[in-house]
């Protein structure tokens, strides 16, 4: 049996080779183009039911004609690439087997420029023409039918080899091929008329957003996160990418030069950070439209919304409240619904927040105590759960804190709808006397707004602006 099943992979991996549209070698791929294309189709319905399409047709339409050009100078010209834009506040793009790409309103509203979107386009461009998400798939399910073997092999039950190669298809990549696409989307942006230094703009741009979220990190006590590896796998002075630039000017022919760049007129109007529907923080508010309901945090306090989560955070992360909602199944009350979650509770507590009914207590959960609460809203249920970051430490020194946000909740106010709109971008004409300082004093966004003015207009940490240059604000 063991030599049947020896004879059975090697032939498998015999014939599971393919030949790479880009190096014209043979590549070990475990998929067919068709089934390539499927597996796009199928990943890109489960994306759209994840992500909401941002809302302007305009802007789609121009995003989709910078992408369809710079994929006809591409290794896979014959495939039909889909450019979407998602409407995430996440500094992040990708893209799917088949020419299905992303990019995030988050990303975009950091770019300057219509040659530093091609650059993100065309570096997503080369991880589908250089097949890098099939060749990840390909790999995980050899893993997997190995790890089988061997499990059979040993008289257990075989793993889950589709779980493990889906999860390897939407992963970071590693360096390698992370240059490579770098190396791709540069030859394909300069053949479209760009120049391949945008890509080092880009990186300048998401390097920035790297040490800006260590940072932030670090105020919250969290890990910092990154755009999909790339920029991690990339120093700032990365040799190996230099070269990679200066060579495609050596090597390929430049298309024709573009007249005029209107990046900045197509993004006029972009939401800027939450979208109407996730609601609208302003400094220590949190405004939603949609749901009827404010919240407030303490002046030290942070607020982060997050797509299934409102988290109101300490300084330095030590207390964390935490806000989900449920709909409603049953007919009962605040506290049968606790209870029915609910063990281990102490302290407990009918309240009425503001019209609201609603239950809390105190409970042991994983080795320490938290607040815990719950609020009922029309045919929906708001539930509470407030911890600390050191489980050694007393709730009580932060449980005033959690009370306190949870007896904010109540419905806006008539003149309070208005500030449940976005943020959005607008350009802005440098005067005589402004700095990022005088500028931020007069912005909306929620949270450290000299640093994200200077981020959006690529300025960060601590560039001075010149007078009549024409940058991004928020409104």
């Amino acid at each position: 049996m063991k030599t049947k099943l020896l004879i059975f992979l090697s032939l498998g991996l015999l014939c599971s080779c393919s030949v790479n549209p880009v190096t014209g070698r043979q590549d070990f791929v475990m998929i067919s183009e068709n089934q390539e294309i499927q597996m796009g189709r199928e990943y890109n319905s489960q994306i759209l039911k994840q992500y909401q399409v941002y809302k302007d047709q305009r802007l789609q339409e121009y995003v989709q004609s910078i992408g369809e050009s710079l994929a006809l100078k591409s290794h896979r010209p014959n495939l039909v690439y889909r450019f979407t834009v998602l409407d995430s506040p996440d500094i992040n793009a990708f893209a799917l087997p088949g020419g299905y790409i992303y990019i995030n309103r988050g990303l975009m509203s950091y770019l300057s420029t219509e040659e530093e979107l091609a650059a993100v386009l065309g570096h997503e461009i080369g991880h589908v023409t250089a097949r890098h998400s099939v060749r990840q798939y390909s790999q995980a399910q050899l893993m997997g039918i190995l790890s089988t073997a061997i499990e059979i092999n040993s008289g257990r039950t075989a793993g889950n080899i589709a779980n493990l190669a889906s999860g390897a298809l939407l992963s970071g990549y590693g360096r390698d091929m992370e240059l490579e696409a770098d190396d791709l989307g540069a030859q394909y942006i300069y053949q479209d008329g760009y120049s391949p230094q945008g890509m080092y703009e880009v990186l300048s741009v998401l390097k920035d957003q790297e040490i800006y979220s260590k940072k932030i990190a670090e105020q919250r006590g969290q890990e910092p996160r990154s755009y999909h590896g790339v920029f991690a796998s990339h120093p700032s002075n990365d040799l190996r990418l230099q070269e990679v630039l200066d060579n495609v000017g050596n090597s390929f022919q430049m298309g024709e030069k573009k007249e005029e760049d209107t990046y900045l007129e197509k993004i006029e109007g972009m939401v800027f950070g939450d979208s109407e529907q996730s609601g609208i923080r302003r400094g220590n508010d949190f405004y939603h439209g949609p749901l009827n309901l404010y919240m407030s945090s303490p002046d030290t306090w942070e607020i982060i919304n997050t797509p299934n989560t409102l988290i109101f955070i300490s300084p330095f992360g030590e207390a964390i409240l935490e806000m989900t909602l449920e709909d409603l199944n049953f007919k009962e009350t605040p506290e049968s619904y606790m209870k029915r979650f609910a063990s281990n509770t102490f302290e407990d507590q009918n309240i009425v927040v503001n019209g609201f009914e609603g239950f809390t207590s105190k409970a042991y959960r994983s080795g320490r105590t938290v607040r815990m609460a719950v609020l009922f809203k029309n045919d929906q249920v708001y539930q509470f759960i407030g911890y600390l970051k050191d489980k050694y430490s007393d709730i009580d020194q932060f449980d005033e804190s959690f009370l306190k946000i949870i007896n904010s909740f109540r419905k806006l106010q008539n003149d309070e709808f208005s500030l449940s709109k976005p943020l959005r971008l607008t350009s802005y004409k440098v005067k005589k006397g402004d700095t990022y300082k005088t500028l931020a004093s007069k912005s909306s966004i929620n949270i450290n707004a000299e640093d994200q003015l200077r981020l959006i207009n690529g300025d960060y940490p601590n560039k001075s602006l010149d007078e009549g240059r024409i940058i991004k604000i928020v409104k």
